[in-house]
């Protein structure tokens, strides 16, 4: 009886590996794509099908000189629970330019206005975001208030003196060559971003320099401002925090733990998380891990 499937023919050669190219492509077909202009800023957001009725949806934010690929290793476990959202904040990846003035409360205010008008002011949500994003996500939830019931905050900046800027090479040019351009990458994803050098692999250096070729927006100045830690009070979602315990940004154990007493002030039932063997970018490093955390808290 024939089966219905067509023969293959099979070889000694091995299939060609999918390039990181190929695999970010792939995974944006699968997203509604939304632009929505506030203050004269287009923002692009991604929209992730679910196959779960009634999910909340699930804001993502990433991190700065990003793009949404920073969440690329977590949405697909993500949407299979929540109505997953991503956006390229004003002034990286395909977002226009941040109008001034150039300030974490502007940010927020844009991004939480663009949200509003796709999922009303009704509708609850959850938030996670990551480094410079979970500064910007802090405040935006914050604004958002009872409507926001969870935020989780991975590796975030806007802890003032806690926050420690790495030291990265320069970011290779237009005319730098791809061998030399790819060094580059994974020395500086080395420095600041992950821990295990078997993380570094080739899509982790293409999300880098992809995103690093589109970014506008320098974010570092901001991200060493205090302003997460004087919002953070304020917040009432539910609040979790993540930390890799080699987060380069993070200036080592005793200021991590400085952080989990800030969470604890704020709200006496924070959660917060040290991921050993983890570094800055900890979704994509331990995303397992991170999925499970964002999902359910603890």
């Amino acid at each position: 009886m024939a089966s219905g499937i067509s023969p293959v023919s099979w070889s000694n050669s091995r299939p060609e590996p999918v390039q990181p190219a190929d695999q970010v492509a792939a995974l944006l077909q699968r997203a509604n794509i939304h632009r929505i202009d506030v203050e004269g800023c287009e923002l692009v957001w991604q929209q992730w099908p679910t196959r779960s009725t009634g999910a909340r949806p699930l804001l993502l934010l990433h991190g700065g000189f990003g793009s949404w690929t920073h969440w690329l290793a977590n949405i697909p476990v993500l949407s299979e629970q929540r109505a997953v959202w991503t956006v390229d904040l004003p002034g990286l990846g395909n977002s226009g330019d941040m109008p001034e003035p150039y300030t974490t409360a502007h940010f927020a205010d844009l991004l939480l206005s663009g949200w509003r008008s796709l999922i009303g002011r009704e509708q609850t949500f959850e938030l996670a975001a990551f480094s410079f994003g979970a500064m910007i996500g802090g405040q935006l939830a914050a604004m958002a208030s009872e409507q926001c019931r969870r935020c989780t905050l991975i590796g975030a900046s806007g802890f003032g003196g806690l926050h420690v800027q790495a030291s990265l090479l320069p970011p290779p040019g237009p005319g730098v060559a791809a061998a030399e351009a790819e060094a580059i990458h994974r020395e500086n994803l080395a420095r600041l971003m992950l821990y295990d050098p078997a993380s570094i692999d080739p899509l982790a250096v293409y999300i880098h320099g992809d995103n690093l070729a589109r970014h506008r927006f320098r974010s570092r100045r901001l991200a060493g401002s205090n302003d997460l830690a004087e919002v953070l009070p304020t917040i009432s979602a539910e609040l979790v925090g993540i930390w890799g315990e080699h987060d380069a940004t993070a200036g080592g154990a005793e200021n991590i733990e400085a952080r989990r007493k800030l969470f604890a002030e704020a709200q006496a039932e924070a959660r917060f998380h040290v991921l050993p063997g983890v570094g800055h970018w900890a979704m994509y490093e331990a995303p397992e891990t991170v999925n499970r955390l964002i999902l359910a808290g603890d």
